[in-house]
């Protein structure tokens, strides 16, 4: 299958078992009896005793739009010989939430003195969960102090993004956060003031992250540097 944030392929033949370990299906309408399946992969990164996990969002179109869309989840274990060859596949950054991404985000975040502008007055943790996976992005007047999984004392708010919605968001011709905000793709939880006090702030965090994605290799991201880009 095509990973969707990189290049490179893993064939069928790569797997020696895989597992699934999730699934959820979201239904929008009457099943009709043709559909026409669709699917992005929203997150890969290196598992256990040299797997992988992959995250999986398909889509069923009876034409008119996308009919049920079916999250999954699953574990594959690699040969021997594979894990040795190619061991370093698969970094981090394909894996929006992890470790490694939340490290690289708050690298660029740190670094950029238009965010720090639009947080001056902020002493708070604003809230994304990617796919189901939490970021904490911890702030104080100005300053980025951590971006976590999850902080000490919570996120004021939390704005929901599904993996594909975060896919879309990285790969699209440019920062689409209002529109996709609008048309109800994404969903807040929490204090609503601190949302759309720092909406110009979480523009500026996707900005960074699609300069990040273009940086990890997302298939179709843009490696545009975002300096020159207008802040609200």
């Amino acid at each position: 299958m095509a990973t969707a944030l990189r290049t490179e392929i893993i064939d069928a033949s790569d797997l020696v078992s895989a597992d699934l370990v999730s699934a959820h299906l979201e239904l929008k309408g009457p099943i009709a009896e043709s559909l026409t399946p669709t699917a992005v992969v929203t997150a890969i990164l290196s598992d256990r005793d040299a797997g992988v996990r992959a995250e999986v969002t398909a889509f069923l179109d009876d034409g008119t739009g996308a009919t049920a869309v079916l999250r999954l989840a699953f574990t594959g274990t690699m040969p021997d010989t594979w894990a040795l060859d190619r061991s370093g596949s698969f970094s981090g950054l394909l894996c929006p939430g992890s470790r490694e991404w939340n490290a690289e985000l708050h690298r660029r975040l740190r670094e950029d003195e238009s965010f720090a502008r639009l947080i001056e007055s902020y002493d708070g943790t604003i809230g994304i969960s990617i796919g189901g996976r939490p970021v904490h992005i911890r702030c104080y007047r100005g300053q980025v102090l951590e971006v976590v999984a999850r902080a000490i004392k919570g996120a004021d708010f939390v704005l929901d993004i599904p993996g594909e919605v975060f896919i879309d968001l990285m790969t699209s011709g440019d920062n689409s956060f209002m529109e996709t905000a609008m048309l109800g793709k994404m969903r807040s939880a929490g204090s609503g003031y601190e949302y759309l006090r720092m909406t110009s702030a979480l523009i500026r965090i996707i900005d960074n992250a699609r300069a990040l994605a273009g940086t990890a290799g997302y298939v179709g991201a843009h490696t545009t540097s975002i300096e020159t880009q207008q802040v609200a």
